[in-house]
């Protein structure tokens, strides 16, 4: 049995809870939230919790993070805080000889990755950013498809990702502070992105319009990716949707398309003209990545599906899409020095 504390008990941390709590091989130790309101109840967001309990008597709740580090016997820590936060804990909880995962994005910029990274070196520990779309069931099928060729070479591909603002965070919240989330594009997008990045690898540049509130912050993004010789992507992010919350993608292969709707029921399907659904595994993204993050730390698989090093890249990607925004042109990976 792994023991795990949870770090932010907001909406992201009682999805975390719920799924460590779920986990055979898990036990989950404590939460911890300097909010004590928050950690008598179950904070609401933009998928549904009908089915969460609250935490049972077993698990501690704590109101400061030093508290946690007392306890000995914890494996490890999973980072649910607001992102600007994410270095700093995750920073502290390693140099504790803790295991980390923490919730994407990984951080709004290089220097806190970089900080992150040599943190989890440093001190001989893992650290896993919990970008779930790599092991999302549907998405999946989309990497099989374009790693096995089975439909020949992927031709053009299309993903996107709408919400209705995120209000669980309050009207005046963190994520409506362009500085502790980065808006839209680094909250909600960088989903897609980091999937397109792990699919296909890092474009050679990215165009990208996005709109911003009164104050600012980002509230949707489109981007295209340029891929030399490859295919054609584009990705949509957006807060603005009335009726919540929205996941899809088309993809459209030499012999064939993938259709996926997380609205639809199925939700995936495939063909040329004439679709047919596509069984799927059990479990979520959630569910699943834990699985997989709990066999690495167990030592059974080496973790190559979510380095740190990766995630990395999907945040330089997202900062060139930024600058693309601002700038109104396409802008080049590369070029760590503008960001």
């Amino acid at each position: 049995m792994l023991r795990f504390a949870v770090v932010g008990y907001g909406f992201m941390g009682t999805v975390h809870a719920r799924t460590l709590m779920a986990h055979p091989d898990v036990e989950l130790a404590a939460v911890v939230d300097e909010d004590a309101d928050r950690l008598s109840q179950i904070t609401a967001g933009n998928i549904d919790l009908a089915d969460v309990a609250p935490l049972p008597p077993s698990v501690k709740r704590l109101r400061h993070f030093d508290a946690l580090l007392d306890d000995g016997n914890l494996n490890g820590v999973s980072i649910c805080l607001p992102t600007h936060l994410h270095r700093r804990y995750a920073v502290a909880a390693l140099e504790a000889g803790l295991d980390v995962v923490c919730e994407k994005p990984m951080a709004l910029n290089l220097e806190d990755c970089d900080a992150m990274i040599e943190a989890s070196r440093a001190n001989g520990r893992r650290l896993f950013i919990a970008q779930c779309i790599r092991f999302w069931p549907e998405y999946e099928v989309l990497e099989r498809t374009v790693r096995s060729g089975d439909l020949g070479d992927l031709m053009s591909l299309s993903l996107h990702r709408l919400s209705a603002p995120p209000g669980w965070g309050g009207d005046k919240g963190w994520f409506w502070d362009g500085e502790k989330s980065g808006g839209c594009l680094f909250d909600l997008h960088v989903h897609d992105l980091d999937f397109l990045h792990q699919l296909l690898g890092e474009p050679e540049s990215v165009q990208s319009r996005g709109l911003h509130d009164s104050n600012g912050i980002n509230t949707a993004v489109t981007t295209l990716y340029h891929y030399p010789g490859g295919p054609l992507c584009c990705s949509e992010g957006s807060w603005l949707r009335p009726a919540g919350f929205k996941m899809s993608y088309f993809a459209v292969f030499e012999r064939g398309e993938l259709q996926y709707d997380s609205s639809a029921a199925p939700t995936i399907s495939r063909g040329e003209g004439v679709f047919e659904p596509i069984e799927l595994p059990e479990g979520d993204g959630y569910s699943r990545e834990y699985d997989y993050f709990i066999r690495c730390l167990a030592g059974n698989e080496k973790g190559d599906r979510m380095t740190p090093q990766s995630a990395r890249t999907s945040i330089k990607i997202a900062l060139a899409e930024a600058r693309s925004i601002r700038s109104g042109k396409p802008e080049p990976i590369s070029g760590e020095e503008a960001e």
